[in-house]
């Protein structure tokens, strides 16, 4: 039977959503993903060159520091069986395609229109003024939508914890709302990872590839599901490397928000009958407690 707290916290669950949903802002839309492009110019943003990354892990380690996340034996953040988790904000992961090695860094990529924020009723997760998006756990009712939502399966959750959190790099927010570099980027010995405004980085990664053959003649990032802040050049094709690679141009928000309009009057409605239920159960209880047949 439900319990008297496990019910109001879903009764809670849906007028949250409600009163969210009521306050909600109309979404504007944004067809090309040219123009997002150019709304976003001057965001803070990220190119990597995986010609130039050694799989040293110094940007792990800075990602880790500036966190304050420990390093777990039963979530590796190198080598081939690197993945995000909940200590892992940032991994480098090995891959090898086409006979050649190489390290990949994964990470949040800031989508410019991001499906994950768009999926969270309660902005939990919201994309500043400044660009990068982040998370706000006090806001979080842990329903997860922003794990199933992302494109690039990138958000986490902390399944050991009796009240976890999602967790995603919010591209070191503290630091980069203040003009200063992501932390990884800061740490990168090599300058695989460059820090800087969205349209130059994005003029840079262009003119790497037209001034030598080896690059695949594509950005990753420009396009991808409208655009991210987060932007990769390689001489090895994407695909083979375990980038998804079949996203469409457009933005996702407009998709997802088909979906999530639907959950306060969903959640509404299931409170309402959950109120039915616990009524009745009560009214079961006193009966018996009274002597009489329910």
């Amino acid at each position: 039977m439900l319990g008297r707290r496990r019910f109001l916290k879903t009764a809670a669950l849906g007028v949250s959503a409600l009163a969210v949903d009521a306050a909600a802002p109309a979404r504007a839309a944004v067809s090309m993903p040219e123009e997002l492009g150019r709304q976003h110019a001057g965001d803070p943003a990220v190119l990597v060159d995986l010609t130039r990354c050694v799989g040293c892990g110094s940007c792990v380690a800075a990602c880790k520091i500036e966190h304050d996340l420990p390093w777990r034996d039963d979530q590796p953040a190198l080598g081939r069986e690197a993945a995000l988790a909940s200590s892992n904000l940032s991994v480098v992961r090995t891959a090898t395609a086409e006979g050649r090695t190489r390290s990949v860094k994964m990470q949040c990529m800031h989508c410019l229109d991001p499906a994950c924020a768009s999926a969270c009723f309660v902005r939990a997760l919201e994309k500043t003024d400044e660009g990068p998006i982040v998370y706000n756990g006090d806001r979080c009712v842990g329903c997860r939508y922003c794990l199933v939502a992302c494109p690039f399966g990138v958000p986490t959750f902390e399944w050991d914890e009796t009240f976890g959190r999602v967790q995603k790099c919010d591209l070191c927010w503290s630091r980069t709302s203040a003009g200063r570099p992501a932390a990884c980027t800061s740490a990168c010995p090599t300058g695989a990872a460059t820090f800087g405004f969205r349209g130059e980085l994005l003029a840079e990664a262009w003119r790497r590839i037209d001034a030598d053959d080896r690059y695949v003649r594509h950005v990753y990032g420009e396009t991808e599901v409208g655009g991210t802040s987060w932007m990769y050049v390689s001489d090895v094709p994407f695909e083979a490397l375990g980038f998804a690679t079949d996203l469409p141009d457009e933005p996702l928000p407009d998709y997802t928000w088909e979906i999530t309009r639907l959950i306060p009057p969903v959640a509404v409605g299931l409170g309402a009958a959950l109120i039915t239920l616990w009524r009745r159960r009560m009214r079961v209880l006193a009966e018996r407690e009274g002597g009489g047949e329910p």
